[in-house]
């Protein structure tokens, strides 16, 4: 029952998205026209609903910049557990062997 609730309200959530690009393609509603929204200025540069071409420029480029450092983190990380995880079987083979010689000897 659980599932199907959660399942319902993600799918209301989905298709609430859907509405809101569908309008905004349509141009049935603008960010302005949005409950709530008070529009201060009709000038781009002093809206908060429009954006300049110059800050979707620079909006793209800090998109970029972080998804670039995400994923040389991601890659970064990814090296050190490896070469850990490497170390960490050596070592362990190394014990194994020390302990089966070990062994011998006592025999």
């Amino acid at each position: 029952m659980k599932r199907i609730a959660i399942l319902i309200i993600v799918l209301v959530i989905v298709a609430g998205g859907g509405f809101l690009t569908a309008a905004f393609q349509n141009n049935g509603i603008s960010a302005t026209s949005m409950p709530g929204a008070k529009v201060q200025c009709a000038d781009a540069a002093c809206s908060v609903f429009v954006a300049e071409p110059w800050q979707a420029g620079q909006l793209l480029l800090l998109v970029g910049v972080v998804l670039v450092n995400l994923i040389g983190i991601g890659v970064t990380l990814a090296v050190v557990f490896w070469l850990l995880s490497r170390q960490i079987a050596r070592v362990k083979v190394i014990k194994s062997a020390d302990q089966g010689e070990q062994a011998i000897e006592k025999a």
